[in-house]
């Protein structure tokens, strides 16, 4: 398990003006994304050569992306891109975590959700040529029983769908909506004691949610309250309801209106505590796997990750 250092010294800053900055690019070798775009020729081409000196460097393992973060992190780099989806961001952010190395993100996943929050959108070119007044931002980070993440966590239906997808030849919107519906009406409901700093609920529940910001891929809004630098989580139980109609409501995260669904009940605290009575699934930042334990903690880094927002 990796340990973190507690940092209350990381500042919001306004620019990366200044000076030429030392920025790395960590790439997935083995993503298709990187194959159809040819990121490499494209950094090369629409990154500002007068204000950045870049490297780029290749991941040749699943938590590869921790360790080169880390080593640049101790070389005193500026910015570390992860090129990828939610996943890679994820790794990149791990290894970024109380330092004063930026986590920037090159969208090259399918859904992007966090790189869509911070408002960077889809299109490489137009990151690359947007880093020129770019401004670094100190957010939370999160943890789900020692394991970090910055976007968010859930236990339920969305994790076991997450899960699913982990090793589907079709990605993307499409992907999900095949294992959303595959498994839907299947699924049934389990039980958990959702206890959020003092206020403990037990409850059947669809899935769970559990935000230190707001959006999934593609801009669904799932906690629209929430705020990744407050150092709070939000909490989005879906309760239990005729299973079509959780296709009804997740078209209100594109209205940002999942908050007055009936279906959902929101929490916010500090510190949250999921007990569950059933064997289950659990995700980080999209990343889905089975629950070992019985109990999940999450809890909040105050103010532990600088960021690059445009």
């Amino acid at each position: 398990m990796i340990e973190y250092l507690q940092n209350n010294t990381l500042k919001d800053t306004p620019s990366l003006s200044g000076g030429k900055k030392r920025v790395r690019f960590i790439i997935n070798p083995y993503s298709g994304v990187r194959k159809r775009l040819n990121v490499e020729a494209l950094i090369a081409q629409e990154l500002d050569a007068f204000q950045f000196q870049f490297d780029i460097v290749y991941t040749e393992y699943a938590g590869h992306a921790i360790e080169l973060a880390q080593e640049a992190a101790r070389e005193g780099l500026d910015v570390v891109f992860a090129v990828g989806g939610d996943g890679s961001v994820n790794e990149v952010a791990q290894g970024l975590i109380d330092s004063n190395t930026a986590l920037g993100i090159l969208p090259a996943g399918s859904g992007n959700g966090f790189a869509m929050y911070l408002g960077w959108g889809r299109n490489i070119p137009s990151v690359l040529r947007r880093l020129s007044t770019a401004k670094v931002q100190v957010i939370d980070t999160c943890l789900l029983n020692g394991r970090p993440f910055v976007n968010l966590a859930g236990v339920g239906f969305e994790a076991k769908v997450a899960h699913q997808l982990k090793g589907s030849k079709l990605r993307g919107l499409q992907g999900y909506a095949k294992h959303f519906f595959k498994h839907l009406f299947g699924y049934k409901f389990k039980k958990y004691e959702i206890t959020v700093d003092n206020q403990t609920v037990t409850t059947e529940a669809f899935t769970i949610t559990v935000a230190n910001a707001p959006m999934y891929g593609y801009n669904f809004v799932v906690a629209p309250a929430a705020k990744f630098n407050d150092g709070q989580l939000e909490v989005v139980i879906f309760k239990p309801a005729n299973k079509l109609r959780y296709f009804f409501t997740t078209l209100r995260m594109l209205t940002k209106s999942i908050n007055r669904s009936p279906l959902v009940k929101r929490l916010s605290g500090k510190h949250i505590d999921i007990t569950l009575f059933d064997d289950d699934y659990a995700q980080v930042d999209g990343e889905g796997f089975e629950v070992e334990q019985r109990k999940l903690t999450f809890t909040v880094k105050p103010l532990s990750l600088r960021v690059l927002v445009p």
